[in-house]
């Protein structure tokens, strides 16, 4: 049987009754959580459905294991369909994918509580900005060539946040909730944000039937 799990305004699965198990005493979900079923008519505590399962885990020994500490459920970013992505970068010659991936790299530093994926993303448009101000202000200056500099070297950070993005899904999606995620390296390089949306629709899916496809 497949369970959600409700927090607020947030739902996350489906899970195992094991799962649940699992993600309880590993302190990622609360027993106070609400949680519904098929057949279910309405949300109950995680408590309930599980028989109050203990905080802490007893292990072999017999001594109380300290409990981990909890990491929260993250929900997903808007769950637009990859081809819409696709076509709007196309239309709006990538500036639309340069938006879209703040977007990723804000939900990608939630994952992991770091930083790094929005900061190296932001460094792309912050080093075309710097760049084209450059070839404009010292058109006829060998400083010039300073501009392309920080173009190509935005550039080149954006694709490293790109793959951090890539990094911090997989940790959290085969940690927290591992659903034994992985990503291809060159389709990254590639087609960066979209390939990012493609699997985030996958995860919905998964969020919504339990089939990761």
């Amino acid at each position: 049987m497949q369970y959600f799990v409700k927090r607020g305004e947030q739902s996350f699965g489906p899970y195992t009754l094991s799962d649940l198990q699992r993600y309880v005493q590993s302190g990622n979900i609360s027993s106070t959580d609400l949680t519904q079923s098929e057949g279910m008519s309405e949300w109950v505590p995680v408590s309930q459905v599980l028989g109050n399962i203990p905080a802490n885990a007893v292990t072999s020994g017999g001594a109380a294991a300290a409990p981990a500490p909890r990491r929260e459920l993250v929900s997903l970013p808007p769950n637009w369909h990859w081809a819409i992505v696709l076509v709007l970068g196309l239309v709006t010659r990538q500036l639309f994918n340069l938006v879209w991936a703040l977007i990723q790299a804000n939900w990608a530093r939630k994952l992991t509580g770091d930083n790094k994926p929005m900061v190296l993303v932001a460094m792309y448009p912050a080093g075309m900005i710097a760049g084209m101000l450059m070839l404009t202000l010292f058109r006829h200056s060998p400083l010039a060539g300073f501009g392309s500099l920080f173009i190509f070297a935005g550039a080149i950070v954006y694709i490293v946040g790109v793959f951090s993005i890539k990094s911090a899904m997989e940790e959290y999606y085969t940690s927290t909730e591992n659903i034994g995620l992985s990503m291809s390296g060159v389709m990254t390089f590639f087609f960066s944000t979209v390939y990012i949306q493609f699997h985030i629709n996958r995860i919905a899916r998964w969020k919504k039937t339990g089939l990761l496809s």
